[in-house]
């Protein structure tokens, strides 16, 4: 049976032992899962690595463990995975944090563009989707998530490749991306990129991508890309 996984903040590493106070996460242990002593679970401290672990201690103040084995965690993304998705409604670009974070996106910047109606996220609750999201599928993990930034800040602060998707584009190809290990995948907001922001991503000679002739929701042409990078 597979075992839940719990990232956890306490670095582990070679110790046979250790003990979490965390209050979010032994009401989790005990009032979500049900958890006893004797249970055992995959605690996950974001090293790469994951431990098989044992409750020898659990109540309403302390969680003791036993690891009873370390292993390199198996879930490596392809590619390293920039995603600047401008910022669309909240429940929209929760549900992407989810799906790019199960697909193995590394890193989440929101955009703020011309057309973009929400200017705030809230990262506390943002943080806590990406991390729900990175137990249920796996990762050994978790993907960065960065407070919101406006197109311009941002083309001039990160200096990697970058690829912009928008229905005036070049068609799609595997290809071209094949020998790319990082690449910044910015995706415009409902209503799409403005003509000045166009301009802009020419002037930095930023390839314009098509994802096909049909018209795209924001949060489908984000999970879309992610998974033809991705998968």
């Amino acid at each position: 049976m597979r075992l839940h996984n719990f990232f956890i903040e306490e670095k582990i590493g070679d110790r046979s032992r250790i003990e979490i106070s965390d209050s979010d996460l032994i009401h989790q242990w005990r009032q979500v899962f049900r958890l006893n002593t004797g249970a055992i679970v995959m605690l996950l401290d974001n090293s790469g690595f994951e431990y098989t672990a044992q409750f020898t201690t659990l109540n309403y103040l302390k969680a003791e463990f036993v690891i009873i084995e370390k292993r390199k965690n198996k879930f490596l993304p392809k590619k390293e995975i920039f995603l600047f998705q401008a910022l669309i409604k909240t429940d929209k670009f929760e549900w992407i944090l989810e799906k790019g974070t199960e697909l193995g996106v590394s890193h989440f910047r929101p955009v703020i563009t011309h057309r973009t109606v929400a200017k705030k996220l809230n990262l506390v609750r943002a943080r806590k989707i990406v991390k729900e999201s990175a137990e249920q599928s796996g990762r050994g993990t978790l993907p960065s998530l960065y407070e919101p930034m406006k197109l311009e800040e941002l083309l001039s602060t990160y200096h990697f490749p970058y690829v912009a998707f928008d229905p005036s584009g070049k068609p799609w190809t595997h290809k071209d991306f094949e020998t790319t290990n990082a690449l910044g995948v910015l995706i415009g907001p409902e209503g799409g990129w403005s003509e000045q922001e166009l301009t802009l991503l020419k002037d930095k000679k930023i390839p314009l991508i098509s994802l096909g002739t049909q018209i795209l929701r924001a949060e489908t042409a984000a999970i879309a890309v992610s998974s033809l990078l991705l998968l």
